[in-house]
């Protein structure tokens, strides 16, 4: 009766090992790691997939390309996915991490329409990164010959996204399961914009996305986008250059901490924006710079001052009366303060900021300035 019982529970077990019933080849396969999507001038898509190819220990002696771009067409997504299905090797999309759209897609098309389906393919992470080409999407995939001797576009991209800490002008990246949140809940918001320069990709400043239509109305510089970035209390690093005298100095960010208050008054909204920034006087072209003394560099201290703040009405006024949207996420702050307020004028909220009215209180403090002083 035992072994009768034994031999019952091994067979179940073994029914219970299915194996590697969806296995797959991975010399056969090629790894999507980029996609640009563009519009054609006769309104499909075309989708630009980046791919790893299968790789050998012989690879590199026998000059086999390390990628290859695979481009498809449809009325949809969907079809213009569905046509790659059938290329050779078949591609696999479990590791793609960068989606590139392409300017004129923006423009004309509700982007979270775009990316509904890789919203809802479970194969697709929504933590790919998403971000705006200035031109076409596509041509950000096309640097010269691809070889090993030659960097992937698609994981370079990838790979500039750590550098926010050591560059202001670089944004926080944007997932795509986070720029879904934010069209459905109707935000404006930024996307890192990137552009081709001399067939290579590269970091460049900020698309704007408005609320509601989810299309893109136009892009800001990589200096706007590191002044929005003070502004939202999201900056990690970078310098900030300007002059004193005529001679060059700069102030590199080590640490920096926003408030944002708001106040409503006869119905109208009031922000007041306090930004405390600590960091190194990292350049002083002064020949009389004297960093050892504390009026020396607290008069330093306030040309920063007085520079970030231009640099914050100059770009604030441009989101108000060019733009007319808010992507920096101030309708939070009404939202959360002032619920009931924010319950009646949400449906024209663009209109009310662009008439709202700023107070600004800018702090830069010098924490160290090398082994130079007089």
């Amino acid at each position: 009766m035992k072994t009768a019982t034994k031999f019952s529970v091994m067979f179940f077990m073994l029914l219970a090992l299915c194996g590697c019933w969806d296995v797959r080849n991975v010399e056969k396969l090629s790894f999507a790691r980029g996609l640009a999507i563009d519009q054609t001038d006769d309104l499909r898509y075309k989708l630009t997939y980046q791919n790893l190819l299968p790789q050998s220990e012989n690879s590199q002696t026998s000059g086999k390309p390390e990628f290859v771009n695979v481009t498809s067409y449809g009325k949809t997504v969907l079809e213009a996915v569905s046509d790659v299905a059938i290329k050779d090797p078949p591609v696999y999309s479990d590791h793609l991490k960068v989606i590139v759209l392409g300017e004129k897609l923006m423009r004309d098309q509700n982007i979270d329409q775009v990316f509904n389906h890789f919203i809802r393919d479970d194969e697709l992470r929504r933590s790919s990164y998403l971000m705006a080409a200035r031109g076409k999407a596509g041509d950000l995939f096309t640097e010269g010959s691809p070889n090993q001797q030659q960097p992937m576009p698609a994981e370079k991209l990838i790979d500039l996204t750590n550098h926010s800490g050591y560059n202001g002008k670089i944004m926080v990246p944007l997932r795509i399961g986070r720029a879904s949140l934010y069209c459905q809940n109707h935000y404006s918001f930024l996307i890192q914009a990137v552009k081709n320069q001399k067939g290579k990709a590269k970091y460049d400043g900020a698309g704007i996305i408005k609320r509601v239509s989810n299309k893109l109305v136009g892009f800001l510089s990589a200096d706007e986008t590191q002044t929005l970035s003070w502004v939202m209390g999201t900056i990690k690093g970078g310098v900030m250059p300007t002059t004193d005298k005529g001679q060059p100095i700069t102030f590199e960010i080590k640490k920096s901490k926003t408030k944002i208050k708001p106040v409503i008054k006869n119905g109208k909204p009031e922000f007041h924006i306090s930004v405390k920034t600590k960091g190194i006087l990292t350049e002083d072209q002064n020949p009389k710079e004297n960093s050892f003394s504390k009026s020396y560099l607290s008069r330093l201290e306030n040309i920063f001052e007085k520079k970030l703040e231009r640099d914050v009405k100059k770009v604030m006024d441009k989101l108000q009366h060019e733009y007319k949207t808010d992507p920096v996420f101030l309708s939070d702050h009404v939202r959360i303060q002032y619920p009931d307020y924010w319950n009646k004028v949400q449906g024209h909220w663009d209109e009310l900021f662009s008439e709202a009215d700023f107070t600004y209180d800018i702090s830069f403090k010098i924490i160290n300035f090398g082994t130079v002083g007089k």
